[in-house]
């Protein structure tokens, strides 16, 4: 597996990281300079269901810790099942709800 960075120029000061598994792009995620939701990931349908979407969460989440930070705010649809899976996994307890939205804290 290979983590490449990709520095991406917009308002949010957004980094982009691409996921390569033996040189093909599974997937990508963000890290965005914001409070909530400040990790967005997206893997390829054909590689989902495979763990890729948990290793490119925790590596960005490692970047975070890192960097300093002591904990991330995350507000999720109720429907992203796969992303609330990845983010229980990594340790985000809910701290609310305000439906459709479920709030989770991850601390560092």
């Amino acid at each position: 597996m290979e983590l490449k960075e990709l520095k991406v120029s917009d308002k949010e000061n957004s980094v982009k990281y691409i996921l390569l598994v033996q040189g093909r792009q599974v997937g990508f995620g963000y890290i965005f300079n914001r409070e909530v939701n400040p990790i967005e990931i997206y893997i390829e349908n054909d590689f989902q269901s495979n763990g890729y979407g948990k290793l490119l969460f925790n590596s960005l989440l490692k970047i975070l810790k890192d960097s300093g930070l002591k904990g991330l705010k995350f507000e999720l649809d109720e429907n992203n099942g796969r992303l609330i899976s990845v983010i229980k996994q990594a340790g985000a307890v809910e701290i609310g709800r305000d439906l459709p939205k479920i709030k989770f804290i991850i601390k560092l």
